[in-house]
């Protein structure tokens, strides 16, 4: 390891900071003013064009060290850093601290209005880029990794866990328990270090329980600790074995990245990348995320040029252009992340020099990145609170609410926490380790009781019960026989089927295969089956479409449905002779759709005919389904009230409120124009002369298809799925059908 030259062994008197950390604000280097003889007798003159003169600088470490005077370059003291120069310093930080300001507000805009910028969230790419850079930047530390890892924790956990406190407060007095625990979830993962990983893997990014999670940009904490906690570990092993560890880290992440975030447009990828993109989610994972901490060492490596000011100045306005032009022209999930990293990076480099020096110096984007990290962390709370308590109907006279709310709670997150908990670990001394995670496990703990004990939330403003809304379904824990099971391709589906009714005495013979509307139908059939003890199935909700030669995805890869399930699931239902009937219940409105989707050679289907192909895959599967003796049976769909995703949960929102209740119902002539969407498929089958029994007479309440009856029962948990008493409903119509093949007609009628 080099060293920067000659370093006092005593402790200053002064401890500002000189190099900052991304959490720690980037303030101008404090100047040694008295003699140093480190300024006279210089090591640096053995340097080739290196002078004596120069100054001593008090680094975070508490111990001035010697650097020449501006314009001068220096050994670097960590082997990532080759070709850094010691420039104006309180300039260099300057524009960091802007170009922070400008990620802000692009993520701000973003979460505010999308269209606004489309792709205001590679801010926070530029987040993680500055991560990293900040972190070489200090160059040679005098601590342990111990020690430097406490001192993070204690910079970023202490707004979090304030910010996110009150916002589980609040979201408790204001929020129903349905949409509360997933708020408890990310509070409680973020205190483990994981937010990341839960956010992936409890729902899509654009669903109404993702969008409606005021903790649900908890997440970027979650990646910023397994950064702290990584990171270090494979500088260490590169100081061992040479720098070729650190790239290739580096280009491994972003090798990574690139497969599983865009593996659709590589055919071999959509079919073997589907293990990739379940271990590391895109978007989220730190293994997708690591290479752009690691790449700001990059724009150390920059040659410096000096002495050509024009021509640094035409590299930081290109840095600008590559970062801001896809973040407002690109569409959303654009690959075009790629490019604004890399203006960053030039940005970093360069942005000392010319118009983008004055530009990320402006004050209004200095006053943003001083308070970034705590705007990051109020913002999205303002909004999803403000946006659920107004039902989504939202002004642009509320836009501007929601920002300025956002900026005064940034600023006081601030000036009461962020920028004094520095100061709370030197006070509380050697008691600090243990005050951290003691806040840490309490913050993990209330989320595990609420897991544990969901009864607590019937005691909360927002709750009705579920005896009263019904709306929950018992998971079905118990296992099929292995016997019933025997050559099932475990291997290929991911979910095991479930059983429906308990008598082992009966054989298994019918089959249910679908979506969540082949779930739906679940508590009723296996209610009804072990009531009555003379029928026994099993359901396979694998989220698929059966619809041959068509290569179907949805759901983070769970919705599929390729040549090997096809194939594999034919012939197994082909060795099942007790299995007489397949009923394929799916939410047809949804699935007929899809306008992205591939042939069984990985051949993508043009979006025109999308629609037929998955018709004629419909229609072929269940000719082959046919052929091998079963008998077939395709469900039109249950009616849904378009509009409002979750009507139940804004029914519960207005009885706390203290609004007019309202719940959704459709006509019978609305209803029929609903359906007509989906004629062309259910016209298709016919012809081939499959069963096409509609469940819709039965949830009829008088002439009307109520959410909730007039006798006040709930038919329906959300905009289309049933409760438990509308499962039952569509269950006692089915169960005759599922008995004899005879009965099809009339119960169909």
């Amino acid at each position: 390891m080099h060293t920067l030259g000659k370093r006092h062994k005593k402790k200053t008197g002064r401890d500002k900071v000189f190099f900052a950390d991304d959490d720690e604000k980037c303030e101008p280097e404090s100047v040694c003013r008295t003699a140093c003889s480190a300024c006279q007798i210089t090591p640096f003159a053995r340097q080739p064009g290196v002078s004596g003169n120069g100054r001593c600088v008090t680094l975070l470490t508490g111990y001035t060290e010697h650097r020449p005077e501006k314009g001068l370059r220096l050994r670097p003291s960590c082997g990532m850093m080759r070709g850094m120069e010691s420039t104006d310093r309180k300039a260099y930080l300057e524009h960091v601290n802007g170009l922070r300001g400008l990620a802000i507000a692009a993520v701000v805009l973003y979460h505010l209005q999308a269209a606004w910028c489309p792709c205001g969230y590679f801010g926070v790419d530029v987040f993680l880029v500055l991560t990293g850079y900040l972190m070489f930047l200090r160059g040679d530390r005098r601590e342990g990794y111990g020690t430097w890892l406490h001192r993070k924790l204690w910079r970023i956990n202490p707004p979090w866990m304030v910010a996110g406190l009150l916002t589980v407060l609040v979201s408790m007095l204001t929020m129903v328990p349905e949409r509360l625990m997933p708020v408890l979830g990310s509070f409680g993962s973020a205190a483990l270090g994981v937010s990341n990983e839960y956010t992936a893997r409890s729902g899509g990014y654009f669903e109404p329980a993702t969008q409606e999670n005021p903790l649900m940009h908890l997440w970027y904490v979650g990646v910023t600790l397994q950064i702290y906690l990584i990171l270090p570990l494979i500088d260490g092993a590169r100081r061992r074995l040479g720098a070729w560890l650190w790239w290739l880290v580096a280009v491994l992440s972003l090798a990574l990245g690139v497969v599983v975030n865009y593996r659709e447009e590589v055919p071999w990828l959509m079919q073997h990348g589907r293990e990739l993109k379940d271990l590391f989610p895109p978007y989220y994972s730190i293994a997708t995320r690591l290479w752009e901490p690691m790449a700001a060492c990059g724009a150390l490596l920059l040659p410096a040029w000096e002495g050509r000011r024009s021509l640094r100045a035409g590299l930081s306005l290109f840095g600008l252009l590559l970062l801001i032009v896809p973040m407002w022209l690109s569409e959303t999930g654009s690959p075009c992340v790629y490019p604004a990293v890399a203006g960053s990076l030039l940005l970093l480099r360069y942005g000392d020099t010319g118009p983008v020096r004055w530009l990320l110096s402006l004050r209004p984007l200095q006053a943003a990145g001083r308070i970034s990290f705590s705007l990051y962390l109020v913002h999205w709370p303002v909004m999803a609170l403000w946006r659920y308590l107004r039902f989504n109907q939202t002004t642009a006279w509320e836009h501007a609410g929601m920002v300025a709310l956002s900026l005064l709670l940034a600023a006081a997150l601030y000036t009461a926490v962020e920028k004094r908990c520095g100061g709370w670990q030197k006070l509380l001394g050697r008691r600090a380790a243990c005050c951290m995670l003691g806040a840490m496990a309490a913050a993990a703990a209330l989320w595990g009781l609420m897991s544990a004990f969901p009864s607590i939330s019937r005691w909360l403003p927002g709750s009705c019960g579920d005896d009263v809304t019904e709306g929950s379904h018992p998971i079905l824990t118990l296992r099929l026989p292995d016997a019933d099971l025997q050559g099932f391709p475990h291997k290929v589906f991911r979910k095991r089927p479930r059983p429906l009714g308990n008598n082992t005495d009966v054989p298994v013979s019918f089959m249910l295969l679908g979506d969540s509307h082949c779930w739906h139908l679940c508590y009723g059939l296996d209610a009804l089956c072990r009531e009555r003890g003379t029928l026994r199935g099993m359901a396979l909700n694998s989220s698929c479409v059966p619809a041959w030669n068509c290569y179907l995805e949805r759901d983070n890869g769970d919705a599929q449905f390729s040549r090997e399930y096809g194939e594999q699931l034919l012939a197994w239902l082909g060795s099942q002779m007790h299995i007489h009937t397949v009923v394929i219940a799916d939410f047809w409105n949804l699935r007929l759709s899809d306008n992205t989707i591939r042939d069984w050679n990985m051949r993508r289907i043009p979006r025109e005919q999308a629609r037929a192909a998955i018709i004629a895959g419909i229609v072929e599967f269940c000719r082959r389904l046919r052929a091998r003796g079963k008998r077939v049976i395709v469900l039109r769909d249950t009616p849904f009230f378009p509009g409002d995703k979750t009507p139940l949960d804004t029914w519960q929102r207005r009885r706390l409120l203290g609004l007019p209740e309202e719940l959704p119902a459709l006509s019978r002539g609305e209803w029929q124009a609903l359906r007509e969407r989906n004629e062309d498929l259910f016209r298709a089958l016919q012809a081939e002369g499959f069963d096409i029994p509609d469940p819709a007479p039965v949830l009829l309440d008088g002439d009307e298809y109520r959410l909730r009856t007039r006798a006040g029962r709930f038919l329906y948990r959300d905009s289309n799925h049933l409760s438990r008493p509308g499962s039952l409903r569509v269950a006692e119509w089915l169960l005759p059908l599922l008995k004899a093949p005879e009965n099809a007609e009339k119960a169909g009628n």
